[in-house]
């Protein structure tokens, strides 16, 4: 599968805003520090106390080199909850561009990546290094060294070093006191089996959705086209929001054999009007009429694997994933769909 390497701190900023679409949960168990998160196969200790500072376990998801990850993050709460609690209550007029830009890189000051886990299967670790690789190259964060081995797989691990600029002095002072104990939570991580060893589908899943018209749309649609393109956005996206108008242009002078399809990620239902009719509204000032449908419960198998919006998939006419970028990048869609074209 094709992946494009753009945006290296795309993924934190994801983490950070949006994708918490499958996180690791707390074990009801006897030790009330374990963090259990048996899609990665990992065991965290993290003691209730640290946990009320804002740390939190969220994974696992893809990186773009289709490795699974899991992320250790901290959220300033007394900011972080007042953001998202202001966000929600704005009405569809109140939710411009501007205040989602301001949303974000508020967002960004206040909560960090604290450490990430990279998993790379075993074969694929070997085949790295004896190609001369050093491990520095197959993390998409610095610093990164070898935390252990488990179930097939090379666990790498990174304590990154975060920018405190636009932090109060208490602020500052949690953040680095959390970061710190980072060192304490890397030592007392165990392994235990993995239970989910696959990655991003190859398979697009059978849906029933609606589009932004309120028409039915099923997974019959990809028949209709050798090539489909699909684009997945959220109308919180300031980068998606920016590539809609060459999309759409685009979506106009394709080749008759391809089609573009939009797939709305923050839409939870028909009845999410704020998010729907944002998504109209920003489909309308970009002069793109084509294809939106919802993200319901139906692609819960495809959405847990985006690391990232806008993430574009490409899928031949029997629903098979072909092809995967993350990041906006118009020339690089176009550039596969021609690639693809000539090697059939």
């Amino acid at each position: 599968m094709r992946q494009k390497r753009k945006y290296r701190n795309f993924i934190s900023i994801f983490i950070i805003i949006a994708i918490c679409l499958v996180s690791c949960g707390k074990k009801a168990v006897s030790e009330e520090d374990k963090i259990e998160c048996p899609e990665a196969g990992l065991v965290f200790q993290i003691p209730e106390e640290y946990r009320e500072k804002g740390i939190e376990v969220e994974g696992p998801f893809e990186d773009y080199e289709g490795n699974i990850c899991v992320s250790v993050s901290w959220y300033y709460k007394p900011v972080t909850d007042k953001l998202f609690a202001d966000i929600m209550s704005l009405s569809q007029e109140s939710l411009t561009e501007k205040v989602l830009v301001e949303f974000y890189e508020k967002m960004g000051t206040h909560s960090k990546a604290l450490m990430n886990i990279t998993l790379i299967e075993e074969q694929k670790f070997k085949n790295a290094i004896d190609n001369g690789k050093d491990i520095s190259e197959l993390s998409y964060w610095d610093p990164v060294e070898k935390l252990g081995e488990n179930d097939g797989y090379v666990y790498l691990v990174s304590i990154p070093e975060n920018n405190t600029t636009g932090m109060e002095q208490e602020e500052k002072e949690l953040y680095k006191e959390c970061s710190a104990y980072m060192q304490t939570v890397k030592k007392t991580i165990s392994f235990i089996k993995t239970t989910i060893k696959e990655g991003f589908p190859t398979q697009m899943p059978a849906f029933t959705t609606k589009d932004l018209d309120g028409n039915t749309v099923t997974e019959s649609i990809f028949t209709e086209k050798d090539l489909n393109v699909v684009n997945i956005w959220g109308t919180f996206c300031n980068p998606c929001i920016e590539e809609m108008p060459e999309l759409g242009e685009w979506a106009k002078n394709m080749p008759d054999n391809v089609q573009l399809i939009g797939l709305v990620s923050d839409i939870s239902d028909e009845n999410d009007t704020k998010h729907y009719d944002l998504a109209v509204t920003i489909m309308e000032r970009a002069n793109a009429d084509f294809l939106q449908i919802i993200a319901n419960d139906d692609f819960n198998s495809i959405m847990k694997w985006v690391t990232g919006v806008p993430t574009t998939i490409f899928v031949d006419k029997e629903g098979n994933i072909v092809g995967k970028i993350v990041g906006a990048d118009v020339e690089g869609y176009k550039s596969f769909v021609e690639e693809y074209l000539n090697g059939q």
